[in-house]
């Protein structure tokens, strides 16, 4: 077996900490009884996937969620609702990528839109003082709104593999979605399903010393 050469992050719930159930939360208390119907509707129309792809603008966005609410909501809850998901992302993981990234090239793989890429940024430069995120920590950042495609399309592994120059077999790929790990095993991507329980640092020198022994 090839030895590791690079190291493929997604980024929410492996990198940085979410809370997956808020915005419905946050939502639900805003629309009340409607919020099944709400959801329902914008999950038909595929706002969510568009909006992840770069297929609708934010503005445009926002008013999909406005249409779909009949119009209750204002702009300013919506944003603040759809941003709720964010915990963090603590120090010791940015230290994990600087030191990764002595040995082995580092990506980010991201299925985000530009609502949450805003926040990110904001708050790496409030919380961590950085504003040199994507350039000072990884090789290449790939994030789903801007290159148009989607975790678990096949097509966005093939766009990293090729744009990056990767070899499949030499490359381990963390994800908190069993269904983009397997998307990614299809193509020969070491695939590794990440749990938010277990802290990544951990998981990865766990997975790194593991392909270690194997290919010794």
């Amino acid at each position: 077996m090839p030895a590791i050469q690079n190291i493929i992050f997604d980024f929410g719930n492996v990198l940085f900490d979410l809370d997956l159930d808020s915005i419905g939360r946050q939502m639900s208390s805003l629309v009340g009884d409607r919020y099944e119907q709400v959801h329902q509707r914008l999950q038909h129309d595929k706002v969510f996937e568009l909006y992840e792809t770069g297929g609708l603008s934010t503005e445009e966005f926002i008013d999909a969620i406005r249409h779909a609410g009949e119009g209750t909501l204002s702009a300013e809850q919506i944003v603040a609702a759809w941003n709720s998901i964010f915990i963090g992302m603590p120090r010791a993981r940015f230290d994990l990528l600087l030191q990764l990234r002595q040995q082995y090239q580092v990506f980010l793989l991201s299925n985000i839109n530009a609502l949450h890429a805003d926040w990110i940024d904001a708050y790496l430069l409030r919380e961590h003082g950085i504003t040199d995120f994507q350039s000072r920590y990884f090789d290449g950042v790939y994030y789903s709104h801007l290159i148009r495609l989607r975790k678990p399309e096949r097509e966005i592994y093939e766009y990293v593999l090729a744009d990056a120059e990767l070899v499949p077999g030499q490359t381990l790929f963390f994800d908190d979605l069993e269904a983009n790990v397997e998307a990614a095993r299809r193509l020969g991507i070491l695939g590794i399903r990440h749990d938010p329980k277990q802290e990544i640092a951990e998981h990865v020198w766990q997975a790194l010393q593991r392909q270690t022994t194997e290919a010794g």
